[in-house]
């Protein structure tokens, strides 16, 4: 957090320099925190007969006041849930502007967000409580169907999606109630904002599958990050965590996910299978939408479950001291706390949520080769994917330890028989052995599974070819002309020669045809085609019909790499 202070008070404490200054109606008690867009203060209202009501006041810095598109955010998140009503979903009450800027005045919530419950619980070295866990994850359910099927005043159906679920989203007051927040990146009918086509927003350690692909979102999606905030919760231990934001981004798509009952034997059989059934990365087997997956909580675990006067006694036990911080924050503001304990108070507030989930060792992604990394903070909601975190050749030869004990058995076997001098029958077990043992993939430096983020003003992006690699390691090959221009369907007969095509224009999604069947979209990586010249068709984001010939060779793969569409 970041204070300022404008000078000295009682018995030197520091006076915070915000005190007393007002935004719209509201006057400020103190600065809470300071993002890269917005900053947070704890302020009130007044009225007559000593009326007085606390907010949460949300501000756009001033360097970022320009920003039309974080500007269209922030109205979307006032207009999303300032039409909300429900328990368990914060609330907006007002949005304003003034000199300063836009802001939101939102409901003061006096609690904890789950990153700092399980680091408060790691610090005790003691797990969760699962009552605890299932009662909360249950009330986010609800919360999220309520957003999924939301109806505007006028009777429209206005659905929204929350697309950033985790632990930090998510409070537990200290009289007990869940609280979800935090929908400034939440999808809704009409928004003002538009996600452009390829880009990605959310926490990457907790996307779906199709969020991390860039495809179109429902209310499932959010399901599944719940299942992978409820994994982590039962279990102590990050579900998807890299080194990395594409690592996590890779294991999302493919990384088998473990049962928590065989991670954490105290969790039941029946709650481990609703996790499982929320973690299916095929949405058409996911809960149909919340409600069931609360209901299924409750036919799983409804003796383990937790009610709101027993999550309340936890709290008061792990945050007695910031319990009194958030009191005497609160008499400040009615004149009745000194500046020393205000002083105390604010670094009370602002001391650190302790460890974050550790992970697990079966599925730690290592640093150098032998040393398991950390519990860390989650990724960022926008993840980078730098060269220097592009998969190495040493990746690609890393095969798994049974296909490693299954190798050594067969050669073994191959070099008995050569030393016996059969070698006819050594040939022929070697050909089994081609055919048993999975090859070692070709190394990409991108990958087509997760989603290309096109640059827009500096937006930072994830899944993206460095420019330099194209030119190192996939020089563009030039169209031979060799007769006339054909059309020829991608499937290989059985017995054709057939190669491979790696098709990308540098920072571009678009669908790629040949004749009437669909390749796949841009950037197309070892899309298997027949040998022999081809005429491509592509669909690029103007809606522009572009034709492109290539040439398969067999047994190759022909990479052609550009920068625009002019080069095309």
């Amino acid at each position: 957090m970041l204070l300022r202070w404008r000078g000295a008070g009682e018995e030197g404490a520091p006076i915070d320099f915000y005190r007393g200054e007002r935004i719209g109606k509201y006057e400020v008690v103190t600065q809470l925190s300071v993002g890269g867009m917005a900053e947070l203060f704890l302020g009130f209202t007044s009225g007559p007969g000593g009326f007085r009501k606390y907010v949460v006041v949300k501000r756009i810095l001033p360097d970022v006041r320009d920003n039309e598109q974080f500007e269209r955010m922030f109205l979307d998140e006032a207009r999303i849930t300032a039409a909300f009503n429900h328990p368990n979903i914060a609330q907006v009450f007002d949005l304003g502007q003034e000199d300063d800027g836009l802001y939101l005045a939102m409901e003061f919530i006096a609690g904890q967000n789950l990153n700092q419950i399980t680091g408060a619980c790691l610090r005790r070295k003691q797990q969760v409580p699962l009552g605890f866990t299932l009662s909360v994850v249950r009330d986010v359910c609800m919360a999220l169907h309520y957003a999924h099927t939301f109806t505007a005043p006028s009777g429209e159906p206005s659905p929204v999606i929350h697309r950033d679920v985790a632990q930090k989203n998510v409070m537990v007051t200290y009289d007990g109630v869940v609280k979800l927040l935090d929908f400034g990146i939440a999808k809704a009918k009409g928004s003002l904002e538009r996600t452009h086509a390829g880009t990605v927003k959310g926490t990457t350690g907790y996307m779906s599958p199709e969020q991390v692909r860039g495809e179109k979102l429902d209310g499932r999606s959010d399901l599944f990050s719940v299942g992978v905030m409820m994994h982590e919760m039962l279990t102590g231990a990050r579900l998807f965590a890299g080194s990395t934001e594409r690592d996590e981004m890779m294991k999302i798509l493919e990384a088998p996910i473990p049962w928590p009952s065989h991670v954490a034997p105290h969790v039941p059989e029946q709650v481990g299978r609703v996790v499982m059934q929320a973690l299916e990365r095929s949405r058409e087997k996911r809960f149909s939408n919340g409600r069931d997956m609360a209901r299924a909580i409750e036919a799983a675990a409804s003796s383990l479950i937790q009610d709101a006067d027993h999550r309340a006694s936890m709290m008061r036990e792990l945050f007695a001291e910031r319990m009194a911080a958030t009191r005497a924050l609160l008499e400040s503001a009615e004149g009745t706390a000194s500046s020393h304990m205000v002083d105390t108070a604010k670094r009370a507030l602002r001391s650190d949520d302790g460890p974050y989930l550790p992970v697990r060792e079966d599925t730690a992604t290592p640093k150098n080769g032998n040393e398991p990394v950390p519990g860390k903070k989650p990724s960022r909601r926008v993840a980078t994917v730098k060269k220097s975190q592009a998969p190495t050749p040493e990746d690609a030869e890393a095969l798994t330890s049974a296909q490693r004990t299954r190798s050594n058995v067969l050669w073994g076997v191959v070099l008995l028989a050569i030393l016996a001098g059969g070698g006819y029958g050594a040939l022929r077990l070697s050909s089994a052995l081609d055919s048993t043992v999975e090859p070692i993939p070709e190394v990409q430096l991108y990958d087509s599974r997760l989603a290309v983020f096109p640059e827009d003003g500096g937006t930072v992006v994830a899944g993206k070819k460095p420019p330099e690699v194209v030119k190192e390691t996939a020089p563009r090959k030039e169209p031979v002309d060799d007769g006339p221009k054909t059309e020829r369907t991608g499937t290989s007969r059985p017995g054709r020669a057939t190669g491979k095509l790696s098709l990308n224009v540098k920072g571009q999604s678009a669908p790629i045809y040949l004749g009437k069947q669909k390749l796949g979209t841009m950037p197309l990586l070892g899309v298997e085609l027949p040998a022999g010249k081809h005429t491509l068709r592509i669909l690029d984001p103007q809606g522009e019909k572009r034709s492109l010939v290539v040439v398969i060779v067999a047994g190759e793969t022909t990479r052609l790499n550009f920068e625009s569409w002019q080069d095309l």
